[in-house]
């Protein structure tokens, strides 16, 4: 399934980066897009990969985020960070994910 726009149809995408120099802890600023809004990121994670994520209070449409969606975005987050620790590598600059809805 691609993905034409920012949003997607079902589920969330996410779209975080970080500073090139710096950390742990690691500090990302982003969105996250869902099908009918889009709510700003700000995510931390620790050397030890524990990962903590803030929510915009309310999205572009001025509607509440879902209930789910910090701890959807943390488990993304902290993924992307295990498969670095796999490499020995620090985790990534750009964090780009979707989840559907399950």
């Amino acid at each position: 399934m691609s993905i034409a726009g920012e949003r997607p149809e079902s589920g969330v995408r996410i779209a975080l980066e970080r500073p090139r120099d710096g950390g742990p802890p690691w500090s990302y600023t982003g969105a996250a897009y869902v099908p009918d809004d889009t709510f700003a990121l700000k995510v931390l994670v620790t050397a030890e990969g524990t990962v903590e994520v803030e929510v915009q209070a309310k999205g572009d449409s001025g509607n509440p985020p879902p209930a789910d969606l910090a701890e959807k975005v943390r488990l993304i987050v902290r993924t992307a960070f295990r498969q670095a620790k796999t490499d020995d590598e620090p985790p990534a600059r750009r964090i780009v994910r979707w989840r559907g809805e399950k």
